[in-house]
């Protein structure tokens, strides 16, 4: 992903809430997390985001009670499209969803979600290794 990095000082963001400020991009990695109260405070804290990179999958481990399915320990599908309405993500980015044999979500849930939602067109998918510039 290529997101060049000098900021404008004037502040400028534009109508669109996009959060272009001369040639740099306010990125947010979602890191292995789960739809959390927490991430409401992105949005009051930041004025916008260019970009969501989505570690996704729904990862599953077994836990008591929660057998035989597991518990879930990183965002599905679901989480990560209401994560993307949640930051209003002008493009959404799904990684980490196919790399392991515990994750229960794959990215067809993923895009079902985002459709149903009404945000299919901010979903930005890459091939393993390839990049998108912002």
């Amino acid at each position: 992903m290529d997101a060049p990095a000098p900021a404008a000082r004037d502040g400028h963001h534009g109508g669109d809430r996009t959060a272009r400020r001369g040639t740099s991009r306010r990125l947010y990695v979602s890191g292995d997390t789960l739809y959390i109260d927490e991430l409401a405070e992105i949005p009051v804290r930041f004025d916008a985001i260019d970009a969501g990179v989505l570690h996704l999958g729904g990862t599953r481990i077994p836990a008591g009670r929660k057998l035989p399915f597991g518990l879930t320990v990183t965002m599905d599908g679901e989480q990560g499209a209401a994560t993307a309405e949640l930051l209003d993500l002008p493009s959404a980015i799904p990684v980490h969803f196919d790399d392991y044999g515990v994750f229960a979500s794959p990215l067809s849930d993923f895009r079902a979600a985002m459709e149903r939602r009404g945000r299919a067109d901010r979903l930005v998918e890459l091939e393993r290794g390839g990049s998108v510039t912002l």
